[in-house]
């Protein structure tokens, strides 16, 4: 009778916990931050070899073009990385996909110069702006935060204005 007692209390339950508020970020926004960080944070690493490895005027001044915009662009994707709560972490790290400079393509051009580094950079950037305008359309198209939607249109506009760059480099 003693154990009844005492466990009695034990069934009793308080308020159900409240859910927080839902957030704004569905899957393809969260993947897309995930994904579009670091093809940018790398691209911008490859952007700025530019200086001490082209031989051409045209594409230190193309890598020039590209690195200031992915500056500024790179600071926002960080921030909307951290309204999601986004750990700051490549996971994508060691995958190979369209668009993603590697660290073997950084390898590369650091120990490389001349036209080999120029068409090598070229080829690289332009296959990142291209891939940043298809990512841009999906998140445009399927994403669910307003916010992260209006930047997508802006990496979309930003990677086909560097696709355009890039093509009079070469």
């Amino acid at each position: 009778m003693v154990v009844a007692l005492t466990m009695g209390g034990c069934a009793t339950t308080g308020p159900a916990p409240t859910a927080g508020p839902a957030s704004p970020f569905n899957p393809t926004d969260v993947a897309w931050v995930q994904l579009v960080v670091p093809m940018t944070e790398n691209a911008l690493s490859a952007a700025r070899l530019a200086p001490g490895h082209a031989a051409s005027p045209a594409v230190r001044s193309a890598a020039d073009s590209v690195a200031g915009p992915s500056e500024r662009l790179l600071t926002r994707l960080k921030a909307v990385r951290d309204r999601a709560g986004l750990p700051a972490l490549d996971v994508h790290s060691g995958h190979r996909m369209p668009g993603m400079v590697t660290a073997a393509d950084l390898v590369a051009l650091r120990t490389g110069s001349g036209a080999d580094f120029d068409q090598r950079l070229v080829a690289l950037l332009r296959a990142h702006a291209a891939q940043l305008v298809v990512l841009a359309n999906g998140e445009r198209t399927s994403g669910a935060d307003t916010a992260t939607r209006e930047l997508a249109t802006e990496v979309g506009a930003e990677g086909a204005r560097q696709e355009q760059v890039l093509a009079k480099a070469e």
